[in-house]
């Protein structure tokens, strides 16, 4: 072994092909490594990207509580002494701690304790010699705490002392020196410089491995600090599941990836997303098998001494007492007797088992590929679950044959426990229950029931299901069997060397796809294995990758729950395979994610009857947008700091990878100006505006200059297919409208306006009509009338006004049904006489206007029918950068120059994503404020799930 210099030595295990779970533990990776990442606590702001992206599990992360610290400490230090003064005044100095904490700016955990010593030693006042012995105590402890690193942030520490006095608790970040490759991936996503890279020597690894026993110490961190609001639906700041350490462990170091692993990854975020769902289940589970145990025991014991005869027994010498026991009785007991043994040892399997660890939480079926050969480099295996590897082709079809395995031995566990309930109840019937018993199968279970069953993974790369296994893993997705099946897609069989396959991208340079003279790399588009997911109807698909870990954990928790197959692609960066530094696979799943060359989806059939019902978008940035935007920083010739806004392009994203490096050259100083045309529009420009031009891209050199790269045909191509494809998801989504929809939808409301316009003018003319015929002769009545009784030296307004005084004027009766309707039509102005015009005027005077008053209390009540608008907000001071935010609507969150999150604009985005920010938010300071868009959908469910941030 490699810890105590030895060969392994031949055993059963080897002898058929067998590892046993969890090897990998056992080998040290200090030596393959030359550099380690060092963390400075008070540079941390615990975002959670370190120990969420690191792909062996190598940094966790654990908040514990001063006194949890300080005990710890304590017993680290002891090395047999037993330092019986430091515990006596722990607490107090706990407290003191906080004090210090709260009031003065932090800087180390150890300048707090000592601080908070001298504080304490003044107040006790003890004697020289318990002074002196304390002392010393004190000093053994302090060694301890002086080197281990421990952040106070404002998720773990303020946020929790706002709500409760003293429940703030401390992070810290620790290195697993025996687990850690050295990839850098933690230093590079850290927002704030908080680890930093340093050169590996004997100093450095001894410090590392004295912190590492001083972790290994620590408590469990409390679930308070657990940011999760509803684990089942996957809300809240998931990355804080893995604070857990049985969950962050749920894989171990030492296994054969390369560094930097994007597969690794995704499965340590895959198992740990699973520990967190079941660990809590089967503990509720076992607490019920203990209450079941206890009342069928106690039943038992009561049934065999009802009829004891207590009077006899207590004149009889010896001790030992007849009982009474009849058939019946006899029968009823050895139920008992049967049944608790059955649940006895249920729950021994449970808690644990022949492996002492208790009943794995999920099985792994892994088809060949560089999953399993990093999986399974003998003798080192990093799970510690039942893994099996075989055939390229074959990991679905074993996963059926263990899934089948594994629920029939769940049905007859909860067969015994469905029978013991119906027992303690005193209505179990044989000749009723056994019968439903005997065909009992997984279809029957409980949603409760279903819950407690390990997933069953069926784990592969593209190769093995894009390729030559799709139809194993076709018939898995139509069998309705609730199997997960993981596809770590990495677009190149990266065991292989990095061959073509049908998931690669056109134009992608691999082997069997290379670069030449004819050909420049690979030339069909990529299968989009999502697609033929959805296709199958009835299984779940959900399409993520390590860009956003948030959407790839609560995306697998919700393929958890459902009862049908789930189909899970993973986008995994290959650093070898794809030209890219160690620590490049985020940014690499990030470029995808952003340029559109790999989106975002999630498809649930149960979520409606039609395909904009199941599929969901979300996690793709600036979705109504072709391609996001970003800022471009660089420097000007005269050295000035300047940006550039450009849209992020898939050519951008495959300018950063080796595998498309041939299709992208510098522009040579002479090439023509009016040549070039840039990418983002070159890719929407006509044939002939294409004619002579050459599509090129911003990039900066290492002086951060601004260049232009030369772009070649197949980029704009891939361009073309992945613009294409996101086109196609939104459309399904119900996010956009196809042309011959468009169109179609454009004829019908056109056609249904030109049928208003023809009523209205219909309508409009005979109200004319009627107009013309009823006001001339009323106007020339009324003029002769007064004309008649008038002197000829009268104007007409004095005789109109006479004549309207006139006692003996009879007026003149006409038709009103002939002015029907002309009140509340719109004033029409026909280009008739003066008198003609009068008669709208009449009109209005008919029914006046409503007074300003009434106006302005109409619209007062209003406005209170509305109610008060608050404008959402986010206390910026208290950002931990986390990008969470940011991730979700670039538009409306945004950065200031300390890089603290703040809205930038309000109504650049839904009331759904301010509440799905707030709840994502590790610092939890958005605050979504209240609807600005009354008609938006579901506006109950995201006013209720805003509550807490109000």
């Amino acid at each position: 072994m490699c810890k105590i210099g030895q060969d392994t030595i031949a055993d059963p295990f080897a002898a058929i092909s067998a590892i046993p779970a969890g090897t990998s533990t056992i080998r040290d990776m200090t030596d393959i490594r030359f550099e380690v990442p060092d963390f400075v606590p008070e540079l941390c702001t615990g975002c959670s990207q370190c120990w969420v992206q690191c792909p062996d599990a190598a940094i966790p992360g654990v908040v514990n509580t001063v006194e949890q610290i300080l005990d710890t400490a304590i017993a680290a230090a002891a090395d047999g002494r037993p330092l019986d003064r430091m515990k006596q005044v722990s607490k107090s100095l706990a407290a003191e701690s906080r004090k210090i904490l709260k009031g003065v700016p932090f800087s180390t955990f150890g300048n707090v304790v000592s601080d908070a010593y001298k504080s304490l030693v003044e107040k006790l006042n003890w004697d020289p010699e318990r002074r002196r012995a304390l002392d010393e105590e004190f000093g053994a402890v302090y060694s301890v705490l002086a080197e281990f690193p421990l952040a106070k942030t404002v998720p773990f520490f303020d946020v929790p002392e706002r709500t409760e006095k003293g429940s703030g608790g401390l992070l810290s970040i620790t290195v697993n020196p025996e687990a850690c490759k050295g990839c850098n991936i933690c230093v590079d996503v850290c927002p704030e410089n908080a680890l930093v890279t340093v050169r590996q020597d004997d100093e450095i690894v001894n410090r590392l491995r004295r912190n590492w026993r001083v972790w290994e110490r620590l408590p469990d961190t409390p679930d308070r600090y657990l940011n999760v609001s509803d684990l089942e639906e996957g809300i809240g700041v998931l990355p804080t599941l893995l604070l857990k350490k049985g969950i962050y462990r749920s894989m171990v170091g030492g296994d054969g990836a390369c560094m930097g692993c994007g597969e690794k990854t995704a499965v340590h975020l895959v198992v740990s997303a699973i520990e967190a769902l079941m660990q809590p289940r089967v503990e509720a589970f076992v607490q019920e098998l203990d209450g079941l145990i206890g009342d069928l025991d106690a039943q038992a014991r009561e049934l065999l001494a009802a009829d004891a005869d207590l009077d006899l027994a207590a004149l009889l010498e010896g001790d030992r007492v007849d009982v009474p026991l009849d058939e019946e009785k006899r029968i009823r007991i050895k139920r008992y007797t049967d049944t608790l043994a059955t649940l006895r040892d249920l729950r021994w399997r449970y808690v644990e088992g022949p492996s002492g660890q208790g009943r794995a939480n999920t099985a792994i079926t892994n088809a060949t590929g560089c999953s399993s050969v990093w999986g399974s480099t003998f003798p080192y295996n990093p799970y510690p679950y039942p893994w099996v590897n075989h055939l390229f082709q074959d990991a679905p079809s074993i996963a059926i044959g263990v899934f089948e395995g594994n629920m029939r031995k769940m049905a007859n566990g909860f067969t015994a426990v469905r029978r013991a309930k119906l027992l303690r109840d005193g209505t179990y019937d044989p000749e009723e229950h056994e019968p439903f018993f005997t065909r009992f199968d997984w279809r029957d279970f409980s949603d409760d029931e279903f819950g407690l069953c390990p997933p069953i993974l069926s784990v592969g790369g593209d190769g093995a299901m894009f390729d030559i296994g799709f139809q194993n893993l076709s018939r898995l997705l139509a069998s309705g069997k609730p199997i997960r099946v993981i596809v770590l897609d990495t677009q190149v069989y990266s065991n292989t060397g990095g061959q073509a396959c049908t998931s690669g991208f056109t134009g992608q340079v691999s082997d069997m796809a290379a670069y030449g003279k004819a050909h420049h790399g690979k030339e069909e588009t990529r299968k989009e294995i999502s697609l033929l997911g959805i296709a199958h109807r009835g299984a779940f698909v959900l399409q993520t990758s390590q860009a956003l870990p948030s959407h790839l954990i609560g995306g697998v928790l919700k393929a958890l729950q459902t009862r049908r197959p789930a189909l899970i692609n993973i986008y995994t960066p290959c650093p070898v395979e794809h030209g890219l530094a160690d620590d490049w696979s985020l940014h690499a799943a990030k470029f995808a994610l952003e340029s559109r060359a790999f989106p975002f989806l999630t498809y649930d059939p149960d979520a409606g009857p039609s395909f904009s019902d199941c599929l969901d978008l979300d996690g793709n940035p600036d979705v109504e947008e072709t391609w996001p935007k970003y800022e471009l920083e660089y420097v000007d010739d005269e050295g000035a700091a300047q940006s550039l806004e450009v849209p992020l392009t898939v050519a951008d994203w495959a300018a950063t990878e080796g595998r498309f490096k041939k299709h992208f050259r510098p522009t040579p100083a002479d090439f023509p100006e009016d040549e070039l045309l840039p990418f983002h529009e070159y890719v929407f420009a006509p044939a002939e505006d294409r004619e002579g031009r050459t599509p090129f891209i911003q990039v900066i050199d290492a002086e951060k200059h601004l260049e232009r790269l030369l772009v070649s045909r197949e980029i704009v191509e891939l361009a073309e297919d992945r613009l294409h494809f996101w086109s196609q998801l939104k459309e399904i989504a119900g996010l956009a409208v196809s042309p011959a929809g468009h169109d179609l939808v454009e004829e019908e409301l056109a056609a249904e306006l030109e049928q208003k316009l023809e009523a209205l003018r219909e309508e409009y003319e005979a109200k004319l009509t009627r107009l013309r015929a009823a006001y001339p002769p009323l106007i020339a009545r009324r003029l002769a009338e007064g004309l008649l009784k008038a002197n000829g030296n009268s104007t007409v307004t004095e005789l109109l006004a006479r004549a309207e005084a006139a006692p003996d004027l009879e007026p003149i009766r006409f038709d009103e049904s002939a002015l029907s309707g002309l009140r509340a039509a719109p004033s029409v102005a026909p280009a008739t006489s003066s008198a003609a015009t009068a008669a709208p005027a009449a009109t209005a005077e008919a029914a006046p206007a409503a007074a300003p008053q009434e106006v302005a209390v109409a619209e007062e009540e209003e406005a209170e029918e509305e109610g008060l608008v608050l404008e959402p907000y986010i206390d910026t001071a208290l950002c931990t950068s986390c990008d969470e935010c940011i991730n979700i609507n670039k538009k409306m969150f945004a950065y200031d120059e300390n890089k603290q999150a703040y809205i930038k604009d309000p109504r650049a985005g839904t009331f759904r994503e301010l509440v799905l920010a707030a709840e994502k938010c590790t610092a939890r300071i958005i605050h979504p404020g209240t609807p600005l868009n009354p008609k938006e959908k579901n506006l109950d469910k995201w006013l209720k799930r805003a509550e807490p941030f109000s």
